[in-house]
């Protein structure tokens, strides 16, 4: 029988995101062989900071690990407060939103996304293609709600709007329907390709249904009941003064060089000119990843409100990407025994149903180290989670 979170757990967990105070006063203990197994990456300027959460369904955190700086320049520890952008992590709501939409009865995973979206029957699929000549067919079948969210469209990582305009310039309307444009790289179904494209028709399906701009949807239905205060697509200034720097090595590897969030429009407070980017565009923080953490760990249930059915949940924990056999379903990955997601910059939320691990890793790497360094986390993680 799976755990509900309760007040007590509640307690923990606030005392172990939020509590500076030593592990003899309370505090989570950090894991040494977390520590141990992050060293070599900080020692080869590979991970600047690291923030690495051990923790199971009820909420409780075992173990606590912050190593390494926001801010290598000015010698800023990395702190549960900072801020991260967390990429592609933007994708699990998609996914969810969908099947909390599914739940209501107004969509169906199967549903062609043109019953939403009509202008979308003008896709077209490339049939043969060389330096000369491109030779467009008609879809062998329809473009479903569950293909472009399991990145089995057939559509390229990004709509041509997007790379003209930037990824986050123009509204989800606009971008779902230049997907025409593009055309489709491959028949419906056929292959698996990751790319941002299908979570953006996703995101504005959403809208057309639930008759709200996909950030309220959001909004009203994760972020303010779960008590994500952080997670946004617009960081405030006081947010963007705590995020995390994002470091890798330098040319010479004897120190790091500092990048930026380049995938996303500054400034990055402005709703005039900025819109969802519902493939990439969150930023949020340790506490809010966690809630959502357990969230999933508590299959679609917290703090006594449901927000997925069981069969929802079901669906978001299995994949999804038919023939291909690609471990990813429906805007989450699927990895050991695990589902969540990561982001670009090494970011991860990786849940078990099974164990009810809830494993966290915030990080802010430009340097291409960041997924062995998640994969040796989650390993540890499993390794010292409480059996």
């Amino acid at each position: 029988m799976r755990s509900k979170l309760t007040s007590v757990a509640m307690g923990l967990m606030l005392m172990g995101l939020t509590s500076s105070a030593s592990a003899a006063d309370g505090d989570p203990p950090a894991s040494p062989e977390v520590t141990a197994a992050m060293q070599s990456y900080r020692d080869h300027y590979q991970l600047a900071g690291v923030i690495g959460i051990i923790a199971d369904r009820t909420g409780k955190v075992h173990y606590k690990n912050l190593l390494g700086y926001a801010d290598v320049e000015a010698k800023k520890p990395i702190r549960e407060d900072n801020v991260f952008w967390i990429a592609s992590m933007t994708k699990m709501f998609a996914g969810a939103s969908i099947m909390m939409l599914v739940d209501e009865g107004k969509v169906s995973l199967d549903d062609p996304v043109t019953k939403f979206i009509p202008q979308l029957g003008k896709w077209m699929v490339v049939e043969e293609k060389d330096a000369s000549h491109t030779l467009l067919k008609a879809p062998a079948r329809p473009v479903t709600i569950r293909h472009v969210l399991s990145h089995t469209s057939g559509l390229a990582g990004m709509s041509e709007l997007q790379q003209v305009t930037g990824a986050d310039s123009t509204p989800l309307k606009a971008r779902a329907i230049s997907s025409v444009t593009g055309p489709l790289q491959w028949q419906p179904g056929d292959k698996y390709a990751y790319g941002n494209q299908g979570m953006n028709v996703a995101a504005r399906i959403v809208e057309i249904v639930s008759g709200t701009p996909y950030e309220e949807f959001l909004q009203k239905r994760f972020f303010d009941p779960l008590g994500m205060t952080e997670t946004t697509f617009w960081p405030s200034e006081a947010q963007i003064a705590r995020l995390a720097g994002a470091y890798g090595p330098n040319k010479a590897k004897n120190g790091f060089a500092r990048g930026t969030v380049g995938f996303l429009t500054k400034p990055w407070s402005d709703r005039v000119h900025r819109f969802p980017e519902a493939g990439g565009g969150l930023f949020s923080t340790t506490h809010d990843i966690f809630r959502y953490g357990l969230l999933l760990a508590n299959d679609g249930e917290l703090d006594g409100k449901r927000y997925l059915s069981h069969a929802a949940m079901d669906e978001l924990r299995k994949e999804q990407t038919g023939k291909t056999k690609v471990n990813y379903s429906l805007g989450y990955h699927l990895r050991n025994g695990m589902f969540g997601h990561d982001g670009a910059y090494g970011t991860d939320l990786s849940v078990n149903p099974k164990t009810g691990m809830v494993a966290i890793f915030m990080v802010q790497c430009t340097g291409g180290d960041q997924w062995a360094a998640r994969d040796l986390f989650l390993k540890t993680a499993t390794q010292v989670f409480p059996k």
